[in-house]
């Protein structure tokens, strides 16, 4: 029973938390395509490797930029981004919380 558990707690979870936050992310940057386009294009890079941006398959995110924006206070004045922001930080912080009991428990066994 203690190795079912175990298992479900140390990879089931993490996994499921973590592609919601995929999920979130590209369901927040389909948005920000939709409707915010300036916003969109500073968080996105133009092109990659010759690339242009709409003939990828996903989005080409510039990180600090994303997660400048996500810790911002600023939400252009959209509730439905301000929306998107609180379920992506409450996804990420559940996401570290659960590695670092992880971690702690790792150590304490």
């Amino acid at each position: 029973m203690g190795s079912l558990f175990s298992f479900i707690f140390l990879l089931l979870l993490p996994l499921a938390i973590g592609i919601l936050t995929i999920y979130l992310s590209i369901d927040f940057f389909e948005y920000l395509k939709k409707y915010h386009q300036p916003k969109y294009k500073q968080m996105s890079f133009a092109s990659l490797f010759g690339i242009s941006n709409e003939s990828f398959i996903f989005h080409l995110i510039k990180p600090q930029e994303f997660f400048r924006f996500l810790l911002s206070p600023a939400d252009l004045q959209d509730n439905n981004v301000k929306i998107y922001k609180t379920r992506i930080r409450l996804s990420l912080l559940a996401l570290m919380g659960l590695f670092a009991i992880i971690l702690l428990w790792s150590f304490l066994t």
